[in-house]
């Protein structure tokens, strides 16, 4: 990540701390998804965690849960977050897929919410998140689908992006995002659309 594009979310995370402690209806439709894949014995990584609600949300069903985030920011108000809950099994801490490596085939689930569009290269970035899945992981994420039709909310973020106000993005179709996925070393298993954004849910199974 950029010095300019943590920065922002540095910005963004003074906003997030007078967010509601509880996800929002899509939020919680998007852990609701995730759950119906992990289990009281899941040990979760997330990738991009922002702010932590919706990782306190899951970690409430999980064994454990460690959490990360590029934004020095975001990982300040999460932290404040789990003082206020006293969730003991779960982390947060300051980083990306690239300083896990010592983690290697340590999760049994790596979820990664509203974070794919931003990332520049998604293949590797799957590469990077089987290698920290155990045997059989799964690879869960939600992103916003923006080439998937035309919208105002779409144009606007174009011009936003090409202005340099808000962080350089993808705008891509399912079906691209999910080959860019699979080509990581994934096999894709279930898709599943949560908004009219359109943002969708994706369930992918580390290859064999």
């Amino acid at each position: 990540m950029s010095r300019k594009t943590q920065n922002f979310w540095d910005k963004v995370s003074g906003l997030s701390r007078s967010s509601p402690k509880e996800p929002g209806p899509v939020a919680r439709k998007t852990v609701n998804a995730a759950l119906e894949h992990l289990s009281k014995d899941s040990a979760v990584l997330d990738v991009g965690c922002g702010s932590g609600e919706l990782t306190l949300a899951i970690a409430r069903n999980v064994v454990s849960a460690h959490a990360v985030d590029p934004s020095s920011g975001m990982i300040e108000v999460a932290n404040a977050k789990l003082g206020e809950q006293g969730a003991a099994n779960v982390v947060f801490a300051q980083g990306d897929l690239s300083t896990l490596q010592d983690r290697k085939g340590t999760f049994t689930a790596v979820i990664a919410f509203n974070v794919l569009h931003y990332m520049q290269d998604i293949p590797e970035a799957s590469r990077q998140t089987g290698a920290l899945l155990a045997r059989d992981g799964l690879f869960l994420s939600s992103t916003a689908c923006m080439g998937e039709r035309r919208s105002f909310l779409g144009m606007l973020m174009r011009l936003l992006t090409r202005l340099g106000i808000v962080p350089s993005m993808h705008f891509f179709k399912l079906a691209d995002l999910t080959d860019l996925i699979a080509r990581g070393g994934f096999q894709i298993t279930e898709t599943k659309k949560l908004s009219d954004w359109p943002e969708y849910f994706i369930v992918a199974k580390k290859s064999a």
